[in-house]
């Protein structure tokens, strides 16, 4: 699988430089005021992928002629230094898998890349890891260079039932997120979880929307406790290319992404309770713009199981959830409050509990 590096809207004036075989993703999106700017680049595969127990959900197969791991910081600093950084506020790297993981990045690679991001402007730079590739050695290496405070580590907890968890192939229990957390609180670093929205082993809007609410009160529990910051990053489940849920799709599975009118309301839960709470948590919503291609996403549905008309608008609804505090209302409201028929289709499967909780 190979992508463009070609520029969007929000990228003009911005000549990214485009070597298909180094970059799986080149993307820049408004994100607080500023922008926040997605790479990703080709390294080995992740760790499961190299067990033979690559998460059911994941579509990042391996690609041709990945990076060496002591190539990485190198590749790293030609896109870096030859990128416009103006208005970068949040650089979120990803690798294959783990940035920790010496099969994928280095530890010269990776002091490469730090140095690099520590001496620019921009304000914050998210590493992703699987939780046993998050060391002191490891975390100790960055704050030698960098403000800890500048850094912030993310972990695909996906949910905080471990039985759910299980069941994604994810190969790490709560016990073992915990202890990396309690770890990156320590450096004086910064946590983002990911949180899936209806994975396919929950498949189920209602089960859906408690898991999250669920997993995230857990999640904010913890953080607190440590006096550690906290993103909330909520990803709605999508059916990604080459994953294990796509080679099994058929006109008899069942198994589909989260209805957009789940989302909105999941984001409004979420954030009604950040604010009652006065927490100073983050809220962030992700997107199938990844290094990886969707089959099926979000959407809302006709009677007939068909794509209603009203979810192209849901979705650019949705697309400026992060722009700003006042944006992330204005999109939630504008789909909950949609006069569409398609909403009572949901409002019938969803059940009257969870509807009321968005009062």
């Amino acid at each position: 699988m190979k992508q463009s590096c070609g520029s969007s809207l929000l990228e003009a004036n911005v000549r990214p430089p485009c070597n298909l075989d180094h970059v799986t993703l080149n993307k820049r999106e408004r994100y607080s005021g500023k922008l926040r700017w997605k790479l990703g680049l080709n390294t080995s595969p992740c760790v499961q992928l190299r067990r033979g127990k690559r998460c059911v959900y994941c579509g990042f197969l391996s690609h041709q002629n990945p990076l060496p791991p002591h190539e990485v910081g190198r590749v790293f600093g030609e896109i870096f230094q030859d990128s416009n950084l103006d208005e970068i506020h949040r650089l979120e790297l990803y690798v294959s898998g783990s940035f920790f993981d010496d099969e994928e990045v280095s530890l010269n690679s990776r002091l490469e890349i730090i140095r690099l991001v520590s001496d620019s402007g921009i304000d914050e730079v998210l590493l992703e890891s699987r939780p046993e590739f998050i060391t002191d050695e490891n975390l100790q290496s960055l704050t030698d260079i960098i403000d800890p405070d500048r850094v912030t580590i993310a972990i695909g907890v996906e949910t905080m039932d471990d039985r759910v968890r299980r069941k994604l192939l994810k190969g790490f229990s709560t016990k073992e997120f915990v202890k990396s957390l309690n770890r990156i609180a320590r450096y004086g670093m910064n946590f983002q979880a990911y949180l899936l929205l209806n994975p396919p082993t929950i498949n189920n809007d209602k089960n859906a929307v408690l898991d999250t609410i669920t997993s995230s009160i857990k999640i904010i529990s913890l953080t607190e406790k440590i006096n550690c910051n906290l993103v909330l990053a909520l990803q709605p489940y999508f059916i990604a290319q080459n994953s294990v849920i796509s080679d099994n799709l058929s006109k008899k599975n069942s198994i589909k992404p989260p209805w957009l009118y789940t989302v909105a309301l999941t984001l409004k839960l979420l954030n009604t309770m950040r604010i009652r709470t006065k927490s100073n948590w983050q809220i962030l919503l992700g997107n199938e713009n990844d290094n990886v291609v969707p089959l099926l996403i979000s959407s809302n549905y006709t009677s007939d199981g068909l794509v209603c008309s009203c979810t192209k608008t849901a979705r650019k609804h949705l697309s400026e959830f992060n722009i700003s505090p006042k944006k992330m209302d204005e999109s939630v409201q504008r789909i909950l409050e949609s006069t569409c028929d398609c909403k009572r289709i949901w409002e019938s499967q969803i059940g009257t509990q969870i509807r009321k909780l968005q009062l």
